[in-house]
């Protein structure tokens, strides 16, 4: 308070608990670090100094109401602690131990370092122990047991670069061989002709034993002299089909009688076969017919350039990953180059660091549901629309086209490199 001085002046006088009073200067130095996990109340989020203070704390009207409400609800509070526990741990595995094996006990002595962080003992979980076991049966992480201790692996999930591994399989896929591709087709055809195909037909395609009954006779051919004086010839085998000429030819008389030879269980598997490829090819013709509001629209080449200007891209490349403020940045292209295959972007962060980039160390940025998309790629490139939905088990893109106001709206199916985010912000 203050208080009179000589010569008329005032004087402030510090309180004994004030912020740089000795007092003060005290508890701010004990209350460093961490302190002892009994005198802390986790309802409360309060940390006592010693076993007087805690008993005080624990008598006081505040701590009574609280611990009334937990009282009233054990599961929701201690379920609540238990999820922000799992949270926090999770959050620093994922930062500070990505996919790399660590023991347990490293990681739980780095969490609990933090002065704030969610006590174990309020959780389910009562030990350490049963919670590194709790995360390998639920599948969160790879967890195994050795003399040294627990150890375990976190590897979180990465959803966009899954699904774009999911689309560079199918590129490597189109990309095969000629005649693997074909060998591919055909041993398909016949796997799905076989399904349709009875089991008798399917075990008299089958190989088996040559055998002889006793009945057969021997087989002779006859050579030299004239037609007339060899007569007939003997049983077993024809003379015309004995060197493989004129299978199809059954001699009767004075001429011959053409008759069908009746087709093996191969030659019926393989004409079923194209007969399905021919059904699923113009199925497929028909679908992509103009009428058709769900077709692929992909006719131009892989290398042909994609970039269009006012779209929203992704920084990938290799050459910058030392430069922690391009890799792995937004970016918007504002001006193409070399033919369109290069192009000047401007950072969304900042909108001032423009640099010259090409296509290939870009990639293309897919926005939200009901999100604005340009198509970059296909018969349909330059053309907007809007992102309806996203096919994530066969990786392709649902988006409703721009019609210009001269026809209805058209629904089409895309892969995600086809489309681009559209910048909407100006």
């Amino acid at each position: 308070l203050p208080s009179s001085a000589p010569g008329g002046a005032t004087s402030t006088s510090m309180g004994k608990n004030d912020f740089l009073s000795p007092k003060g200067i005290a508890n701010a130095s004990k209350s460093k670090g961490l302190q002892k996990l009994r005198f802390f109340c986790q309802v409360c989020a309060k940390q006592c100094r010693d076993q007087n203070g805690f008993k005080c704390h624990t008598t006081s009207e505040a701590h009574l109401r609280q611990m009334e409400l937990f009282g009233a609800n054990q599961g929701r509070f201690i379920d609540g602690f238990s999820e922000e526990f799992l949270k926090e741990f999770l959050s620093l595995m994922a930062v500070s131990h990505r996919n790399s094996r660590v023991s347990a006990s490293v990681v739980y002595n780095e969490f609990i370092s933090n002065k704030t962080h969610t006590h174990m003992n309020s959780t389910k979980w009562t030990s350490l122990t049963e919670f590194i076991k709790y995360l390998g049966r639920a599948g969160i992480a790879s967890i195994d047991e050795t003399p040294k201790g627990w150890f375990l692996t976190y590897v979180p999930e990465d959803r966009e670069e899954a699904m774009r591994q999911q689309s560079h399989k199918r590129k490597v896929r189109a990309a095969e061989d000629a005649t693997v591709r074909d060998a591919r087709l055909i041993e398909e055809q016949i796997q799905r002709a076989n399904t349709s195909v009875d089991a008798s037909a399917r075990t008299a395609a089958a190989a088996t034993e040559l055998t002889r009954s006793a009945d057969d006779g021997k087989a002779s051919f006859g050579f030299g002299g004239n037609a007339a004086k060899r007569g007939k010839p003997t049983a077993g085998v024809p003379v015309a089909n004995a060197f493989g000429e004129d299978d199809d030819e059954t001699s009767t008389g004075n001429g011959t009688e053409k008759t069908k030879k009746p087709a093996s269980a191969i030659e019926e598997i393989m004409r079923r076969g194209v007969e399905a490829e021919r059904r699923a090819q113009k199925e497929h013709a028909q679908s992509n017919a103009p009428g058709s509001t769900i077709a692929s629209q992909k006719t131009t080449d892989d290398d042909s350039p994609w970039l269009v200007t006012n779209i929203v891209v992704k920084i990938v490349s290799k050459a910058l990953r030392d430069r922690p403020l391009l890799w792995k940045k937004k970016a918007v292209v504002r001006k193409l180059r070399d033919g369109g295959f290069a192009g000047e972007v401007a950072l969304l962060d900042d909108g001032e660091t423009v640099i010259k980039i090409d296509q290939n160390d870009l990639q293309t940025v897919l926005p939200k549901v009901d999100g604005h998309v340009v198509v970059v790629k296909g018969a349909l490139r330059g053309m907007t629309g809007v992102l309806k939905k996203l096919d994530l088990d066969n990786f392709v893109a649902v988006v409703t086209l721009d019609s210009g106001g001269t026809a209805e709206n058209a629904t089409r199916r895309f892969e995600y490199e086809d489309i681009c985010k559209l910048n909407t912000v100006r």
